[in-house]
């Protein structure tokens, strides 16, 4: 398990990351979000070990990074946003290269390099020049990279770019894959990448840590409303009536789906749902569906970004 206690990053008079405390627990995947200069490179350039933190400290499995030197550095696989691939160098020596980094024992490498690149998806590529190699299988050679010596910590930011959708749909599988048996951080611009392989999330803005924890929680910590439904109904003035009732802060008219019925969307302080139809009914309503819905993250984040920090 990664712990980031009180992390401060300063540029002489520029602060990028002020006052961070998360965790990235084992058998998670973590995604990492924020516009850009929020803070996101720096982060991940500090748990790599690439840059020092002004302040604060790093914990692995309980202990400081800085004693476990070496044994942290193995634990760690990254890859950027452009994977660091010498152009001469084919598939197979740039894995080569790493094993040797990494300290792959030279028996033991062959086997390695097959099963990390079978996994990417490269492993007819071994023999290839990585200046030939086409965007999206210069990520999965990275990806590869990033796995050797099976690091307890991964970190991928933006793993699936350049990639086509077929590609897009099993990277994605790969890292939900790996999040089972190691801690993963990724960081995307891709909203609906990070809802679908994400069990919790990290939020910047600013340099500042705006929100923690699964969606449901941000969700709930996010916005001021309990609840949002969806109703299907047609009865005289009813819409005026529901947007008066105490707990509703918004009401909304949605294109009807069906001849003859009102769809309108409900905003609640609090859940509501159970009591609607009681409600709906002693107004003389006839109710033909209703059902909560989930606030996208996409509304989350741009709430959260629209924030004074």
């Amino acid at each position: 398990m990664l712990t980031l206690e009180h992390i401060v990053k300063k540029y002489h008079h520029y602060t990028a990351l002020e006052d961070l405390s998360c965790t990235v627990e084992h058998g998670q995947v973590v995604g990492l979000l924020g516009s850009n200069g929020a803070g996101k490179s720096t982060t991940m350039n500090i748990i790599a070990g690439y840059f020092s933190p002004t302040s604060g400290r790093l914990l692995w499995n309980g202990r400081d990074v800085r004693a476990l030197g070496a044994a942290y550095a193995s634990e760690v696989g990254y890859l950027p946003e452009v994977p660091p691939l010498h152009p001469e160098l084919t598939v197979r020596e740039s894995m080569e290269y790493t094993c040797g980094v990494r300290r792959i024992r030279r028996g033991k490498r062959e086997g390695h390099i097959r099963q990390l690149c079978e996994l990417a998806g490269v492993a007819d590529c071994l023999n290839v020049t990585n200046r030939s190699l086409s965007k999206g299988y210069k990520q999965r050679v990275g990806l590869a990279q990033a796995l050797i010596g099976n690091p307890g910590l991964i970190i991928l930011d933006e793993p699936t770019a350049g990639l086509d959708p077929e590609q897009i749909i099993s990277i994605r599988e790969l890292i939900r894959e790996l999040g089972k048996d190691h801690a993963v951080l990724l960081s995307s611009h891709i909203l609906s990448e990070v809802e679908d392989v994400c069990s919790s999330l990290i939020i910047l803005r600013k340099g500042k840590m705006v929100a923690a924890g699964s969606m449901s929680q941000i969700a709930a910590s996010a916005r001021p409303e309990g609840c949002r439904i969806r109703l299907r109904l047609r009865g005289e003035g009813i819409a005026q009536r529901l947007a008066a009732l105490e707990d509703v802060t918004e009401l909304h008219s949605l294109p009807p789906r069906e001849e003859g019925w009102d769809e309108l969307q409900l905003t609640a302080r609090r859940d509501i749902a159970s009591e609607l139809p009681g409600r709906l009914a002693a107004m003389g309503a006839e109710l033909r569906m209703l059902y909560p819905q989930d606030v996208e993250l996409e509304e989350i984040f741009m709430h959260l970004m629209r924030e004074e920090g």
